[in-house]
Formats: C-alpha cells, structure tokens, sequence
C-alpha cells in the first residue's frame, strides 16, 4: 500500500558551484538533510541535467546507478545506511564530478518540486577568469530546456562569488546564470 504525499522534505541545503580557469565547472559540493515524511525511507533521488557529470558521495550514502529519468535528466539513487523512521533525518554530501564533452550553458540551477527549506546557493569564479555579468535567476521549468523567467543582476563578492539564501522554496527553479566577455566563452581546449 503506497503513502500519500512526499517520501521527504529537504530541510537544509547547501550548494557551491566553482568555475575554473577554462570557464567550465570544476567542482560542484552538495551538502543537504532530508527528514522522512514516510517510515521506512530508503534513499533520496539526485537528479542531474547532463550526461557528461557523475556523482561521488562523501558521507550519509552511497550512490547507485544512473538511470534516465524524464525531461532529459540523469537520475541516481543516494541509498541510506539503513531506512530511516518517520521523522528521522539523513546528512548528506556529495559532488557532481564533471567529464566534458561539450561546453555546458554558463548557470547553476536548482530545481524544487518538493518544499526545500534554507536553500543555500553560492557560485566562485577563478580570480582570471570572471564573468561579464552574474544574475540571480528563476526559470519557468524544471527540464534543462526550461525558459529564463526572470533575473536581477549580482555582484561579485572580494572572493570572486556571490551567494543567495532562501528561506524555503517550492515548485520552482532557481540559480545563477553568467555571461562571458567578448571573446572569453569557454572552449573544451582550454
């Protein structure tokens, strides 16, 4: 007999994003909780929207394979050490470990379908290597085709980032989208 409503709530979550000297992602962190809105949840779904990533879990799970999933994502399962109770809470952290094969559009996104509360999103450039304009950004969709709704243009911090916080979120896809300077798009080659 399946349970009615979500198997979790995300109620912490913390992405980093760096872009190295190329313009391309180099490492991505993800530090999150989920709580057990069901007994006996087993694992939570990462959901990525490129081929070219894999993901390598640090500690609170293990990850299993990839698999498709609708809209053009990758989806793998974050297995738990042991099912967790209602009520009960996983810490997770993870990386997304990037294999380019072709040059990726220049944002980092983060999809809620389901409440996420204290949404933590930062994104660092390397010192040489800066964007000619950063926006905090919402998209009117979940898939990686999902259209630019609306932007408000950020400044880089002394550490050559920016970060939003965001209280809860739900149903939406937030993040951060750059531009290159004339001349300074990535290329594969370096």
């Amino acid at each position: 007999m399946s349970q009615a409503g979500p198997p979790h709530r995300t109620v912490s979550l913390h992405e980093l994003h760096v872009v190295g000297p190329h313009g391309l992602p180099v490492r991505h962190r993800t530090v999150q909780v989920v709580r057990a809105l069901q007994p006996g949840l087993a694992s939570y779904t990462f959901r990525l929207d490129r081929r070219e990533a894999s993901v390598r879990v640090l500690r609170g799970a293990t990850a299993g394979e990839p698999r498709p999933d609708g809209e053009g994502f990758t989806a793998v399962e974050l297995c738990f050490p042991r099912p967790l109770g209602l009520g009960e809470t996983a810490s997770l952290e993870y990386e997304t470990v990037f294999d380019w094969q072709s040059v990726p559009p220049p944002q980092l996104r983060r999809a809620a379908r389901q409440p996420v509360e204290r949404l933590e999103m930062r994104v660092a450039f390397t010192p040489g290597r800066l964007p000619a304009e950063l926006h905090w950004a919402l998209w009117d969709g979940y898939g990686p085709d999902a259209g630019l709704r609306a932007a408000e243009r950020v400044p880089l911090d002394d550490e050559f980032s920016a970060h939003r916080f965001m209280d809860e979120i739900e149903g939406v896809t937030v993040g951060f989208t750059w531009t290159w300077p004339p001349g300074e798009e990535p290329r594969l080659d370096g």
